[in-house]
């Protein structure tokens, strides 16, 4: 669509850009991609602090023909480098100071400072370049259960089909949404192009953490009238800034299971505001289902996940493909027109997860989410939990065994085990458990800073527990009922017990420390 070239489009800070503006800035620099090697589906890293230069840049890779794919500067330079060589990156652009760290071999880099003057002399017309809807127009990397993270390639048709024709949000052009989300989390396109793509403005927070008090700041004082958190922000900001509510239009929650009773408190406190619960995986871009609630059942035990998007389907199936009754729980398979490609430079895995779908066309697939669901009498479908190890925490999708991976390279551990514990309710936390080699001990406090020297910041456990051994069951497998408690401030050293007598000891003790 087209809007008014005066109207803001970009806000941080005390920095505001129109359209004709960010229009602008992204065909001078799409020219200059284009002149620098990028050809229509190639893939060009984005390596910036968020900010409206960020903005500009991927917009500048999608009108030079291209796939963007975010390169977070707060992760380590490990996981950039496995990012770059994995999505097939051979042009980056960043800035002289954020590159520093990165190998000077690898792709070509635009330098957005350093090459400043020759980006702007370039036209700032728009582009002739023309893509199909089937081009690729993003590669979104996610936690892999090998070891090395996941890059989804999704469509130019699975974007615009997101966020153009489905009516889950107004999409007004009165509308401001706040980029609250890591850059890298798929939530990230939601936050941008909802707006963009409807002449709606866009604020961003300063630094690439948003903390709790710039978010309640940003929404007062910016006039956000759309918000979107993860269930665990939700829970927090209901708790202890619930006049952050009051200005809104539209707040959604995702990412995890709905909390019933934050969910209620807002639909009470706040009848007017629209609160949607979504639901959808990265491999079908954005949300898949969304629930637009409009109140609480008193002694429900989850919030609805609500039905398919507009050109999107969800089925659940029995493990023989068979569609399931009304009730009965089944896993979720999604399909339809935001369905990614699969994951790039991985055939095997895209052909394990991404299937035929036997309720299309010639040639359509389905992905399976590994979610267990069930469709309700009304209609709408409920999250029941997972069916294999991946987990989500805070909203972040993880597969334990990607953090186990990384332990296992320590030089001594010989031992390991990452899961998620909710010892108290509402409470995930990320917990490792690691065994040193005969006679040797590891220092937790070392092993977290290992940890974090290769893995994103979300992805380092909370807590690190030294055990002399993992406790095993009968068959041998791990125990993880039997993997003890962290102590309260977070690391500690000891064992598992290892007798049924140790285990009530332990079990009382827990009941009188709480």
């Amino acid at each position: 669509m087209r809007v008014d070239s005066d109207a803001v489009a970009l806000v941080q800070g005390g920095v505001e850009l129109t359209y004709g503006e960010v229009n602008g800035r992204a065909n001078r620099l799409a020219r200059h991609l284009v002149d620098v090697g990028v050809v229509p589906g190639g893939v060009v890293g984005v390596h910036l602090e968020r900010g409206p230069e960020l903005i500009v840049s991927l917009l500048a890779v999608l009108k030079a023909g291209a796939a963007y794919t975010l390169l977070d500067p707060a992760f380590p330079v490990e996981r950039l480098a496995t990012i770059v060589t994995d999505a097939g990156v051979r042009v980056l652009v960043t800035r002289d100071d954020l590159a520093r760290p990165l190998p000077e071999s690898g792709p070509r880099r635009v330098l957005l400072d350093r090459d400043a003057a020759l980006i702007a002399a370039r036209d700032d017309s728009d582009l002739s370049v023309v893509c199909g809807g089937w081009g690729a127009a993003c590669v979104m990397f996610t936690s892999g259960s090998t070891g090395r993270p996941k890059g989804v390639v999704a469509s130019h048709r699975a974007l615009v089909s997101t966020f153009v024709g489905p009516d889950y949000l107004e999409f007004r052009a009165d509308d401001v949404y706040l980029q609250s989300s890591p850059v890298s989390w798929d939530a990230f396109a939601l936050e941008v192009f909802s707006a963009l793509f409807h002449g709606g403005r866009t604020v961003l927070p300063v630094g690439s953490r948003t903390d709790l008090e710039e978010i309640a700041g940003l929404v007062a004082g910016c006039g956000v009238t759309v918000l979107q958190l993860s269930a665990s922000l939700f829970n927090v900001l209901v708790d202890d800034y619930p006049g952050l509510f009051a200005g809104l239009r539209t707040v959604m929650t995702a990412g995890e299971a709905a909390s019933v009773s934050h969910v209620a408190r807002v639909c009470e406190r706040h009848p007017g505001l629209r609160v949607l619960n979504g639901y959808g995986p990265v491999e079908s871009m954005g949300f898949t289902t969304s629930h637009l609630i409009g109140g609480v059942v008193e002694g429900a035990g989850s919030v609805p996940i609500g039905v398919p998007l507009a050109g999107k389907q969800v089925f659940v199936l029995d493990e023989w493909l068979r569609p399931v009754p009304v009730g009965v729980p089944g896993e979720l398979y999604v399909a339809g027109s935001g369905l990614a490609h699969g994951y790039v430079g991985r055939a095997g895995l895209t052909g394990e997860r991404f299937v035929a779908c036997p309720f299309g066309g010639f040639g359509e697939r389905m992905y399976r989410t590994g979610d267990v669901g069930r469709w309700r009498r009304d209609g709408a479908l409920e999250f029941l939990r997972r069916v294999d190890e991946q987990v989500k925490v805070r909203g972040f999708r993880i597969e334990p065994r990607e953090i186990e991976a990384v332990l296992m390279r320590h030089e001594r551990v010989v031992q390991c085990a990452v899961v998620v514990r909710e010892d108290r309710p509402g409470d995930k936390r990320l917990v490792a458990y690691v065994v040193p080699g005969v006679g040797g001990r590891v220092d937790a406090e070392g092993v977290r800073r290992f940890v974090g020297g290769v893995l994103p910041e979300y992805m380092v456990p909370a807590a690190f527990v030294v055990l002399e051994a993992l406790p095993l069951t009968a068959n041998g497998k791990l125990d993880r009922r039997a993997l003890p408690e962290p102590l309260v401030g977070g690391d500690a050293e000891g064992r598992a017990p290892r007798t049924p007598e140790e285990e009530v000891l332990c079990g009382l003790f827990a009941a009188v420390l709480g």
